[in-house]
């Protein structure tokens, strides 16, 4: 018999908040790399190894990572966990409230 845990979140909302956490995770992971090596470069056990004959190169691996993390996201909305309306509404925002915080992006606001 389930007992009821203080936040009051089901299994699957407690499963797909875990799922959320992890790709966050491995979305970071895949940009630190880029940002200490580079888009270009590749995992350098990835190269000697048989199994990978083609390793990712870091840009290829943040994608498949960003992608992970989006797949994340929408499961969420599409379970009512959280709005894709207010989602949209802070992603159309975003570029106007981090401008005076950027340093080199050619005064664009990156409106998407």
């Amino acid at each position: 018999m389930p007992t009821e845990h203080f936040n009051g979140l089901t299994e699957a909302e407690q499963e797909r908040l875990a799922i959320l956490i992890e790709e966050c995770g491995e979305a970071i992971q895949a940009a630190c790399k880029v940002l200490r090596h580079g888009y270009q470069s590749r995992n350098p056990k990835w190269i000697a190894s048989a199994e990978h004959p083609h390793p990712e190169t870091n840009r290829q691996e943040l994608e498949r990572e960003l992608g992970d993390l989006s797949h994340a996201v929408v499961r969420m909305v599409n379970s009512g966990d959280v709005s894709r309306q207010v989602i949209e509404e802070r992603r159309r925002s975003k570029p106007v409230r981090m401008l005076p915080y950027l340093h080199h992006q050619a005064g664009s606001a990156g409106r998407s």
